[in-house]
């Protein structure tokens, strides 16, 4: 029997099956239909999906090269240990048979994305349609292994509109999210627009009844109503930098000038717009494996 794409479909296709089926014993079911080992395993991989750290545990578990690599091998064919290790030495990685056992089989097994059955290992359809997700954009994802997965918050959040950082900080600890938004900078997720200054200078509406030096006066009339970032002031009024800022100090003393902080937004870029919808499909896969059966 062929998966659908939503695995409770899978399950209402055995299901209607066994209904129409006449079997000598029950042991004829368990030694040799294939529809009652396919029932058997969307049962268990449910419920492994309905379990409260599933999606933690399944991000962590596909954020990992070899890992992907034995999902690519268990995808052709069901195997064992000793197939596995030589599997992964043909693709570079050395390990062995209790390493691949323990710190690589047991994660996927505990995702419900690989099954081990009479010391042979086989994906699960669960494991096959996220292995097909994640080739979407390469092996894997390049976000922090052993994480609580406060990076793939951030992005499901950023997914749908640039964001604040207090905005940001009621989804993931806010003592956290610096270095959430410095991770997912260097990865290269985010927009370089975050570069640029967000402090602006305004000047208030009228004309100055104090006297103004010629330069004073200059970056006063250089201020537009919008308000403008002191290097950008800088180079509109032609003075630099340093004496820009002595000149707003002076204004601001007058109270002609007043400075507002832009709230500091940040957004995804191309790159991290494909990682959030990889996300997202696989937010959508994890609830329609955890949803109960739909019945006719």
């Amino acid at each position: 029997m062929e998966a659908s794409h939503n695995l409770s479909e899978t399950l209402l296709r055995a299901e209607n099956r066994c209904k129409d089926c006449k079997t000598a014993s029950p042991m004829v079911c368990v030694e040799r239909c294939d529809v009652w080992r396919i029932k058997n395993e969307i049962f268990s991989v449910r419920q492994i999906a309905r379990e409260e750290q599933h999606v933690q545990r399944l991000l962590n578990a596909v954020k990992n090269s070899r890992r992907i690599k034995i999902l690519d091998a268990l995808c052709e064919q069901p195997r064992g240990l000793k197939e596995l290790q030589k599997y992964l030495r043909r693709e570079g990685f050395y390990h062995s048979r209790s390493t691949i056992r323990f710190a690589y089989l047991k994660p996927l097994i505990t995702a419900g994305l690989a099954q081990e059955n009479s010391a042979r290992y086989k994906v699960t359809f669960y494991g096959r349609k996220v292995h097909d997700l994640l080739h979407k954009i390469g092996h894997g994802t390049p976000l922090p292994i052993h994480s609580c997965c406060y990076e793939e918050t951030v992005i499901n959040e950023l997914m749908t509109r640039p964001r604040t950082f207090e905005e940001l900080a009621k989804s993931v600890p806010q003592k956290s999210l610096s270095r959430i938004l410095m991770r997912l900078r260097t990865k290269g997720f985010l927009s370089e627009r975050l570069q640029r200054e967000y402090v602006f200078y305004h000047k208030i509406k009228g004309r100055p009844k104090v006297a103004l030096s010629p330069t004073e006066k200059r970056v006063f009339n250089t201020i537009p109503i919008k308000g403008i970032s002191a290097r950008q002031l800088s180079k509109e009024a032609r003075i630099t930098l340093r004496r820009t800022y002595k000149y707003l100090r002076r204004l601001r003393k007058k109270k002609l000038v007043f400075a507002l902080k832009n709230p500091r937004t940040y957004e995804l870029n191309v790159q991290g717009r494909e990682i959030a919808t990889l996300l997202n499909e696989m937010s959508q896969l994890i609830a329609s494996t955890a949803m109960p059966i739909l019945q006719h």
